[in-house]
């Protein structure tokens, strides 16, 4: 009331305010009233859904609403209520969405059940193996996790699970028959190996017997006989006993051969008795080749030599060593008589007095060794006589040839006191005739003392030269022995003083390799001196060598140490790894000092090759990565391109690849894009979808906005058809007018929701519009324009602002303030209305449209 006054004062003071009032529409009649009673009692969904729809208030609607609980009662529910009331399509829409979750659910559980069906399918192909069963199980697992399936996958399942279950009954048959099979095979098999076994046992049982009635009554024959058919029965059963049958029938043949010759020849313990009693060789022999025949067998049947035998053989071998010994020593004996005799021949025939009397002596000391002095070979014999002749005539004629050699000897050492000659070239030559002296002289009976003095003194003139030339030398040489004794007292102290273990091992080596060349330049040296030097200077420089030896084989132990650690890290999986590993051993190489020069560089060529590998397959996993981003970034690029594709067509043609369009986006979404091209590519996908987006909703927006034109058009269509009936134009023309306006109505392919029905009604009804309904229907659309513009916040024109506000009052008489809250109800008075001119008409419209193009909802 506080409101009314504000709007219309008090009621004493002011006058009532005089307003035409609007036309509008006829009320309808009061509906009965339903309370929330009749919604708990009743259970009749076609009931519920009604009130649902038409319910009066809302909390009506949202409790009939509530109660619906059939999905094709809650569709249609939703359908109507879809623009009407918000609350009760929350409602609806919540409970439908419980049956779309649970068709979402049921048909994952089906397809889960279809793809279980199809692996139990392919595996029912499968061959029975080992592993069937076990991943049968699995299936059958997968399945009864399963809570529920259609009843044609479920007939589909239990099909291939009873192909599987009799694929699984005859691989057991199989198996069965076959281990059944094996098992008689494996006794035929073991008998054939036990009867070659039991062969060679007798064989060797035979070699035993002590003589001929024991091996006979043994019976032996019999024996092989019966494990000859024992073979044959084994290789009844086809088995692969080719080998074993022929190994037996050789075995079986050179064990009846030992029969008869042991038969013939005697036992083997006979042999050996035969052979202690007997020391002639012919006998021997015999005994050697029956020896050589139970050898032969044995070797024949590939058997080791029995005791028996090796015993046989060792008394053979002893016996004919001994003698071949004996003989040997004589043959060796009358050789080296022969060469003796030889020599002396030649010695006295060269003249070689001295030699050849020594020789003669030693021949008749071996002849006196000899058993039988007198039985020498007649060659040697001969040759004996020869050197004791030539001996005979060698002492004649020596004596009568010496003397002049002598005086020659004793002009030559003369000759060399009186030149020039360098006093090493001539101390070497007055030794050469010395030398000479002491050969002419050796075999001679006696010796010339007046010719020896001369010659003597000849060599002390001539030798006087070099006297002081060897004293110089010998002063040279101490003074060279000083100097390497000085050398191996600093080579003591460098051992003893340097420390080792932080050692520059260049500089070791150079003080080796100067070392070394210092001690070759003080030289000569006294000998006798000189060689306990040499020795002690040598312990110095092994030591000095060892050092470096040791330090060399620690550096090559190292180094190899790495090699293998390099060589095993060429096989490992993980390239990154492996490379970082063999880094590190490289940095650990540079820290390693050399070793031997000569293996340096094939230590170094092996770590090399090694580091080489692995650096290779890196490479290698590098490259492959590579090729694996840009193999992921191609299909990327392929799959926007193929939505760029879809974006350029027209939207029946991207909902008609929806699916194939989600599936490409799945694919994308599935990629793992290399880092470095993950956000431009990420960024390419984004606008290809948005523009696939953007068309879909550009024709969304143009096929919405032609859906209005068509609706207006058809509105308009009607509405002139209207005027031409109350204009009162022929039937003929009507009719005509009547058909196309019916064809044209009919050929719109999208109207605006909720308008084909009113857009029908109105056809329907324009037949009986009338004049009066003309001129209502002008007041009303005009009225329902201001409608339109208040519920859109729109200003009306100033000619309309009067009926406006006229419009506002009443409702707020009428209704306390109620107003129209969604477009919809006024767009379907609008179509209603017919039969309006086209000079008020298409202002109205215009202002109509534009409130609907303003309006939220729209």
């Amino acid at each position: 009331m506080k409101l009314l006054r504000k709007l219309f004062g008090a009621k004493p003071k002011v006058e009532p305010i005089k307003v035409t009032p609007l036309p509008v529409a006829e009320a309808k009649p009061p509906k009965p009233v339903i309370t929330l009673d009749i919604v708990e009692r009743t259970s009749d969904e076609q009931e519920l859904l009604n009130l649902a729809i038409e319910g009066a208030t809302s909390q009506l609607r949202q409790a009939a609403a509530d109660k619906l609980h059939s999905r094709e009662v809650l569709e249609q529910a939703a359908k109507a209520v879809k623009t009407k009331d918000k609350n009760v399509f929350k409602i609806i829409k919540t409970k439908l969405e419980e049956f779309k979750a649970e068709d979402a659910k049921q048909a994952e559980l089906e397809t889960a059940a279809i793809r279980i069906c199809e692996k139990l399918e392919k595996h029912s192909f499968q061959e029975a193996d080992t592993l069937f069963k076990a991943k049968l199980t699995v299936l059958q697992n997968e399945w009864a996790a399963l809570s529920v399936a259609s009843t044609s996958t479920q007939q589909r399942f239990t099909q291939a699970l009873t192909a599987c279950e009799t694929k699984i009954a005859a691989r057991a048959q199989i198996i069965a028959d076959e281990e059944e099979k094996q098992t008689l095979d494996q006794q035929a098999q073991q008998l054939a190996e036990d009867a070659l076994r039991n062969l060679k046992q007798l064989a060797a049982s035979i070699y035993r017997h002590a003589d001929i009635d024991d091996l006979l009554n043994a019976n032996y024959e019999l024996k092989i006989q019966e494990l000859s058919n024992a073979v044959r029965l084994a290789a009844n059963r086809q088995l692969p006993l080719d080998k074993l049958s022929k190994e037996f029938e050789h075995r079986k043949q050179q064990t009846l051969n030992l029969i008869d010759q042991i038969k013939t020849s005697g036992t083997i313990t006979q042999l050996n008795q035969t052979l202690d009693q007997i020391s002639d060789a012919a006998i021997v022999k015999q005994a050697q080749h029956k020896l050589q025949q139970f050898i032969k067998s044995t070797k024949e049947l590939g058997d080791e030599i029995p005791e028996a035998l090796d015993e046989a053989k060792t008394k053979i071998n002893a016996f004919f060593a001994e003698k071949n010994q004996a003989e040997q020593a004589v043959k060796d004996a009358m050789r080296e008589f022969s060469e003796l005799a030889r020599k002396g021949l030649w010695a006295a025939e060269q003249g070689f007095v001295r030699k050849a009397r020594a020789i003669q002596k030693e021949l008749q000391e071996k002849r006196a060794q000899l058993t039988n002095p007198q039985e020498l070979p007649k060659s040697i014999q001969t040759k004996l006589e020869d050197f004791e002749a030539q001996l005979i005539k060698l002492g004649d004629w020596h004596e009568f040839a010496v003397t002049p050699k002598k005086e020659a000897l004793i002009e030559q050492m003369r000759a060399l006191a009186n030149t020039n000659i360098n006093p090493e070239n001539l101390a070497t030559k007055i030794h050469e005739l010395q030398d000479s002296w002491k050969e002419v002289s050796k075999g001679a009976q006696q010796q010339d003392d007046d010719l020896w003095q001369q010659f003597q003194q000849a060599s002390a003139i001539a030798y006087a030269p070099c006297k002081d030339f060897f004293e110089a030398q010998a002063a040279a040489r101490e003074a060279n022995l000083t100097k390497r004794r000085e050398l191996v007292s600093q080579l003591q102290q460098y051992l003893t003083g340097y420390d080792f273990t932080n050692a520059i091992w260049k500089d070791v080596e150079q003080t080796l390799k100067t070392a070394r060349a210092e001690w070759q330049n003080y030289w000569p040296v006294p000998r006798k001196a000189g060689n306990e030097l040499q020795k002690e200077f040598e312990g110095l420089m092994e030591q000095l060598f060892g050092k470096i030896t040791h330090e060399y084989e620690t550096n090559k132990t190292v180094k190899q140490q790495l090699i293998d650690q390099a060589a095993a890290l060429t096989n490992s999986d993980d390239s990154r790894a492996a490379t970082e590993q063999i880094k590190q051993l490289q940095a650990q190489w540079k820290n390693v000092g050399k070793s031997w020069p000569r293996e340096e560089h094939q230590l170094w060529q092996e770590f090399r090759t090694h580091c080489d590998a692995i650096f290779a397959k890196r490479n290698q996993v590098f490259e492959a990565a590579k090729e694996q981003r840009q193999a992921i970034v191609s299909s990327a690029e392929a799959i926007i391109a193929r939505l760029h594709h879809f974006a350029a067509q027209t939207l029946e043609q991207i909902n008609s690849a929806k699916d194939e369009i989600e599936q490409l986006k799945s694919e994308f979404n599935a990629l793992e894009l290399p880092k470095e091209a993950t956000k431009p590519i990420q960024q390419k996908f984004n606008n290809a979808a948005n523009a696939i987006a953007a068309q879909r909703d550009s024709a969304r927006h143009q096929a919405e906005a032609q859906s209005w034109t068509d609706l207006f058009a058809a509105l308009n269509a009607i509405r002139e058809y209207e005027i031409a009936r109350l204009s009162g134009s022929t039937d003929d023309v009507l009719a005509s007018q009547r058909e196309t306006l019916t064809l044209s109505v009919a050929q719109v392919a999208r109207w605006p929701s909720g308008t084909q029905q009113a857009v029908q009604l109105r056809l329907t009804k324009s037949d009986t519009l009338t004049t009066e309904d003309q001129q209502r229907n002008r007041d009303l659309l005009r009225t329902l324009t201001i409608r339109a513009e208040i519920l859109a916040g729109v200003d009306s024109p100033e000619t309309d602002k009067p009926a406006r506000m006229n419009y506002q009052v009443q409702q707020l008489q009428q209704g306390l303030g109620q107003r129209d809250s969604q477009f919809e109800p006024l767009l379907i008075e609008w179509i209603a209305l017919g039969g309006i001119e086209q000079t008020t008409y298409a202002p109205l419209l215009t202002r109509f449209d534009q409130c609907r193009q303003k309006s939220k909802k729209y």
